[in-house]
């Protein structure tokens, strides 16, 4: 029978091709992100001892070379496996993805031919690794504890309304952090008013924080609660905390933009950029670094949706081009 020439089906995409023939492709070269993974499903189990860089790999057809930064993984049924790159594939580049002999599954059946399919990368992506490294940091789980939170973001424009005692220079803090989001993306507009809001934000001594937020962290001299709808991951609303007597004039500034910021759906802090205003540890900082504008820009990039897992949206900007 016809079908014992392959034991492979591959997933392209969303589409399964079921091989029945020596795959060539040799007309049709799939032009796909320098992220690309590939999985190759068997419709039998296949003895891991043959999965190996010998009998699967990818080739750079402009060198002549395998592509070393390429790591596959067999599924718990030992039916799938996944070609992920560890390291982004050349951009404009072609590629071969190679599935050779010996493969046998775990009765002793071997797979009869070779196959492979070709492909060309897409152009470098609009954002670099290094941003899709700290965003994956910053806009995924919680400030506080360890939930495996996605993406959250608002899609209604954020309405700000000040309460409580800030000076001037807290104001002008706050409005600069306003122009500056406002400035970097088209997806939401943020705007103070004095009425209706769904940002509020208490300029108060740090012991009465306990009087507008259960609980308040020991401690922290500014801070932000947000709420989205359950399942859905949008956020609708926040508060936000500052303390009047506690920060000096700088270190407010810099709390009134930080959390600001972190309300608007990039919650967490990190120790990888001392200059960025999610750095962890106290500081006065009081303007994004280019990496930050970045991710707020990534944030609020159209195509990248409240709800994502890290999986989906990474996916995305690998195929986001300048």
């Amino acid at each position: 029978m016809k079908w014992i020439r392959s034991l492979i089906v591959i997933l392209i995409s969303m589409t399964v091709i079921v091989i029945y023939q020596s795959l060539t492709y040799a007309d049709e070269v799939e032009t796909v992100s320098t992220y690309k993974s590939w999985k190759i499903t068997f419709n039998t189990p296949i003895s891991p001892d043959y999965i190996n860089s010998n009998s699967i790999y990818v080739k750079n057809e402009e060198t002549g070379k395998r592509v070393s930064s390429v790591k596959l993984n067999l599924s718990q049924d030992q039916k799938v496996v996944t070609i992920q790159p560890t390291v982004p594939y050349n951009p404009t580049t072609t590629f071969t993805l190679h599935i050779k002999q010996p493969i046998i599954s775990t009765k002793g059946m071997p797979m009869m031919e070779g196959e492979l399919k070709t492909f060309k990368t897409k152009d470098k992506p609009k954002y670099s690794e290094q941003a899709m490294e700290y965003f994956q940091e910053i806009a995924f789980g919680s400030e506080w504890g360890d939930t495996d939170y996605p993406v959250r973001k608002w899609n209604s424009n954020p309405r700000i309304k000040v309460f409580g005692n800030p000076s001037d220079e807290d104001m002008n803090a706050l409005k600069n952090t306003i122009s500056d989001v406002n400035g970097l993306q088209d997806h939401i507009e943020l705007k103070l008013v004095e009425a209706d809001p769904n940002i509020k934000v208490y300029f108060v001594p740090l012991k009465d924080f306990g009087e507008y937020v259960d609980n308040p962290k020991s401690g922290n001299w500014g801070l932000f609660y947000y709420w989205w709808e359950p399942g859905e991951f949008v956020i609708d609303e926040a508060e936000i905390l500052i303390s009047t007597d506690k920060p000096t004039p700088k270190g407010r500034s810099h709390l009134i933009r930080e959390e600001l910021t972190q309300s608007l759906g990039l919650p967490r802090d990190s120790y990888s950029y001392p200059k960025s205003m999610f750095f962890q540890d106290y500081t006065t900082v009081t303007e994004y670094t280019e990496l930050d504008k970045t991710l707020i820009q990534m944030l609020y990039e159209n195509e990248i949706k409240a709800g994502m897992t890290q999986v989906e949206a990474i996916e995305v900007f690998h195929n986001l081009l300048p």
